[in-house]
Formats: C-alpha cells, structure tokens, sequence
C-alpha cells in the first residue's frame, strides 16, 4: 500500500516536471541583475520552456500548463495582464497545429521553427501592448528581446533535454 502510494507520489511529481522546471527558469530570468545591458532586454523563458515542452513533451506540457506559465509570467512581468497569456495562447494554437512537422527533425530545424513561432508570439504580444497604450510602441526593444531569446535557446533547450532525460521517465 505505501509503495502503490510512493509509485504515484513520483509519477505525478514527473508529469508536472516539466511545469515545474519551466517555473523555476522563468523565475530566474527577472532575478535583478546590475548590469545595464540587461535592464530592458531580456529573454523569454516562458515561450522558450512553452515550446521546447510542447514539441518534445505535449502530453505532460498542455494548455492548462501553457495558461498557467503565461499567469505566472504576467504576475511577475511589469505589462497589463493578459498579454503574456495571449501570445503564449497564441504560441499553443500556432504549434499544436504544427507539432507533427517538428518531430524527429534535427535541432536546426526545431531551432528555425522556434525563431518563427516566437516571432509570431512577439508581434502578437507587441500589437496587444500597442493597443492596450493606444499607440505604437518602439518595436526596437521587441526586436533586441526576440534576437536574445532566439539566441538563449539552445541553452535553454540543453537544460530542459537533462531535465527530461534525466529526471522524467517514460510510460510503459
């Protein structure tokens, strides 16, 4: 009875592994750093784990998983809320639909695809900011924010692989 217990203690602990890591990293990225490069340019871990989860692993990773990190990042970011959901809600539909492309393909292929879909999630998520202010804002920042994340993905992507490799074992 303790070990049927224990078994489903760790096998709920790793489906929401990949929640949880995607948490952790997003929390990390606005730790505030004195370095004046970085005050306004940072890059988006949310869409980073957001994808890397729902290409690799879209059985643990789902919207509900999606809604809750672009909650998370709202709280915790300084724009109006509901734009960091949006362009993650936005980043699900766009992939969902385009997931069976990416599977099996080599790294390059999964990065080119990263850098299109999250360019997408930019934009939308610039245009929503744009509205919410009524005016067009500098898309300058966006762009240097979209080039840093497009750059932090590989790294990133490493992290989650050792995650799932390492700590999420598969069903049987």
């Amino acid at each position: 009875m303790l070990d049927d217990w224990k078994e489903n203690l760790v096998s709920y602990m790793q489906r929401l592994l990949p929640l949880i890591s995607s948490l952790v990293l997003l929390f990390i990225s606005y730790t505030p750093l004195d370095f004046f490069p970085v005050h306004n340019i940072r890059p988006a871990v949310g869409f980073v784990c957001a994808y890397y989860w729902l290409v690799h692993r879209p059985d643990l990773f789902n919207l509900v998983s999606v809604y809750f990190l672009g909650l998370v990042d709202d709280v915790i970011s300084n724009v109006p809320f509901g734009a960091n959901i949006f362009s993650m809600l936005v980043l699900y539909i766009l992939l969902n639909n385009l997931v069976r492309f990416f599977n099996g393909k080599p790294f390059v292929i999964v990065w080119y695809g990263f850098i299109v879909m999250v360019f997408v999630a930019f934009f939308t998520k610039w245009l929503v900011l744009s509205i919410y202010y009524a005016q067009f804002l500098p898309f300058s920042i966006v762009f240097f924010s979209f080039l840093f994340t497009a750059a932090v993905y590989p790294f990133l992507s490493l992290l989650l692989a050792f995650v799932q490799n390492n700590m999420i074992a598969d069903e049987e």
